[in-house]
Order: structure tokens, then sequence, then C-alpha cells
């Protein structure tokens, strides 16, 4: 698994095109596609579609689709999604042990650290860190001083 500098925001947006390209459905929706109509770096748009695979919001075969998830992303409001978002990001194992680690004692830092080498995730250890918590703090996760928030 590759993980780049993403935000929920990009990932929102890679989720809404991906609707909005298969209103068409003579054409299969590729990640190009994704990235032609939203006009995005291309490595940005990969690593957010694979985040919102990972995340359940987007099937991925020889067409990107959206999931039952990924349809009530799009029609929820900024609260709405920041609760699916913490739903299912609660679910992906990376996080379950993210979370883990942190109610251990572990700072952030330290426990993405220790997930990125578990899980064999690739990419710049600053842009891991920032999307971590870019994602977490979206969802409600932690607070931005790192700590872990009740439901």
């Amino acid at each position: 698994m590759r993980i780049g500098k993403i935000t929920a925001k990009a990932i929102i947006e890679c989720v809404e095109a991906i609707e909005h390209l298969s209103l068409d459905t003579k054409k299969p929706v590729t990640s190009e596609k994704v990235h032609e109509y939203l006009r995005m770096s291309f490595e940005y748009v990969n690593d957010a579609i694979e985040i919102a695979i990972i995340m359940k919001f987007v099937r991925n075969g020889n067409n990107l689709t959206l999931s039952a998830d990924g349809k009530k992303l799009i029609k929820s409001t900024t609260k709405q999604s920041r609760i699916i978002f913490r739903e299912l990001m609660q679910k992906t194992p990376p996080t379950q042990q993210l979370i883990e680690l942190i109610l251990e004692g572990n700072k952030l830092e330290e426990a993405i650290i220790n997930i990125t080498k578990r899980f064999e995730i690739q990419g710049n250890e600053k842009e891991i860190s920032y999307s971590f918590r870019n994602l977490m703090i979206f969802a409600n996760i932690i607070d931005p001083e790192e700590n872990i928030k009740k439901e």
C-alpha cells in the first residue's frame, strides 16, 4: 500500500468525480479519467483513490464504482461526512492499530512509524504522517493536540 500527502477533501472530491463520471455509462471510470476531470496531479488523484478504496468508498475493478458508503458520502453534509469517515476509518486495520498504540501512550508520530512498518506502507514519512493526522482529525478520531476523542 502507498500513502502520499492526502486530505479528506481530496478523497471526497475523487468520490464525487467518480459519481459524476459514472453517469456516462459508455465509458469506464478510471483513475486517468478522474485525473483529467479534476485537473489535479496524477499522483495526488491516485493516492486519494487508493485511500478511498481502502476505506471502501470506492470499489476497484475494470471500472471505479462507488459503494453504498461512497454514495452516502457524496450526499452528506460536512458533519455527516465526518461521521461516515470515522466509521469507515475505524474499520481499517492500520487505523485500529494506530488508535491502540496511541491509547497505550505512544505519540502519534511514533505510532505512525510503527504501523508504516507493520503494514509495509510506502511513501514519504512526512506525507504519510500528514495524511493520517489530517484524516483522523477530519474524522474526529483525534483532536488537534493528537489525543483520542471519545465518540
